[in-house]
């Protein structure tokens, strides 16, 4: 790497050095520095320092949170990135429901919205649907397109459906498209699963490549995507789904390098009933579950299950907890072993991380946005969107 950084200009810092300091600095800077020189530009655009640049951002310390609400003051969906400080946390027992139960960490993170670059109309029902290494899949429900979006860079592609006699038109609160990374052959993929259980209905998965800029048609499935987004996992999609044959609940998997489809059962429970809601995350590096149910609004218990692989497909209860809010529900997951608590409905303008290993919590981002909204993990990269 030294020789590599010796022909960066007449710095005088150690090659290795040089990296460090460029390895944390921002997109928006690195950006710039390409324009130094020829030499600035090839290295900072080389595939080794972007790689290495997404490690260091892939960090839990550094990794982001992206709320998208569905409607913003144009009728478009309205994205806001933000972090928050990791070193000041609460108590759980000290949260309570409401605005301000608390003292709130809104001095204590980063905030900003994002304007979408690319031309959209305010019928077009216009969601993102997967993060992944910095790159955002957003969809365009309507009109069926589909756009690969580095907000970082601000670069995007747009992906066309495979023809016109194919639409992507599908409900927009459920995962079925998804956005996944495959890191033996260092590539991205789209998935486009059915969106009927109804057999008669054309039930092709259909898979886009970006280094190929194609896509590819796959055989039919019946197994129906439930609410809630899709995981991705050490190159594998996962999702929660309806057993068209048996009405069952099923974990669906799809192996994005060898393109097959596989089925987990869900955790054997007594807890769990026909109305628990199975929440799917990552955990600690593995894949997870978060079982609760609803007795109106309150909520008895959590459960936190996790994969263990090492042992075959099985499940292992990791952690339960009592609800530290009545209220609030969990959305998602970030920072290797916090769940993100949102609160439906409007009912509270706070978001809450919570470590259910540690019991501390943190109280941030004041949603001033009216109607429903999404949080999806989100990190800054060089991806770039053009494909190799």
């Amino acid at each position: 790497m030294c020789d590599e950084t010796a022909s960066l200009g007449s710095c005088t810092l150690p090659g290795d050095a040089m990296v460090e300091i460029l390895l944390r600095l921002p997109v928006k800077s690195l950006l710039r520095f390409r324009a130094v020189s020829k030499s600035w530009y090839g290295f900072l655009n080389s595939p080794d320092f972007i790689q290495m640049h997404l490690r260091h951002s892939q960090q839990p310390l550094h990794e982001k949170l992206l709320r998208v609400s569905n409607r913003g003051p144009r009728d478009t969906p309205t994205i806001s990135f933000f972090s928050v400080d990791p070193t000041v946390t609460v108590n759980a027992d000290d949260i309570d429901d409401g605005v301000d139960g608390y003292k709130n960490n809104n001095d204590l993170y980063s905030s900003s919205v994002v304007d979408l670059p690319f031309p959209s109309s305010p019928d077009d029902e216009v969601r993102i649907v997967g993060s992944c290494n910095g790159l955002l899949c957003v969809h365009f429900n309507r009109t069926s397109n589909i756009i690969l979006w580095n907000p970082a860079t601000r670069k995007y592609r747009f992906l066309g459906p495979p023809d016109n006699s194919v639409s992507f038109y599908c409900d927009p609160f459920f995962p079925y498209i998804m956005l996944g990374f495959v890191p033996e052959i260092n590539d991205y993929k789209v998935v486009k699963v059915p969106s009927s259980s109804r057999k008669h209905v054309d039930a092709k998965v259909w898979v886009y490549t970006l280094s190929s800029d194609s896509w590819e048609e796959m055989g039919a499935v019946y197994l129906l995507p439930k609410g809630g987004s899709a995981v991705n996992l050490n190159g594998c999609l996962y999702w929660m789904s309806y057993n068209c044959d048996n009405g069952r609940d099923i974990v669906t998997s799809f192996d994005l390098y060898k393109q097959v489809f596989g089925q987990i059962m869900v955790p054997n429970s007594d807890s769990i009933t026909d109305f628990t809601i199975k929440k799917l995350v990552v955990l600690k590096g593995c894949l997870s579950m978060i079982i609760y149910s609803e007795n109106g609004l309150i909520v008895d218990h959590y459960e936190v299950w996790m994969m263990n692989e090492q042992q075959g497909v099985s499940w292992t209860k990791r952690v339960d907890f009592s609800p530290f809010s009545k209220l609030a529900r969990p959305v998602g997951s970030w920072r290797d072993s916090e769940i993100v608590f949102g609160y439906p409905n409007g009912l509270s303008h706070e978001l809450l991380s919570y470590n259910p290993f540690t019991k501390r919590a943190q109280s941030f981002q004041r949603r001033s946005s009216v109607g429903g909204f999404k949080v999806i993990n989100y990190v800054e990269s060089l991806e770039s969107v053009e494909g190799s």
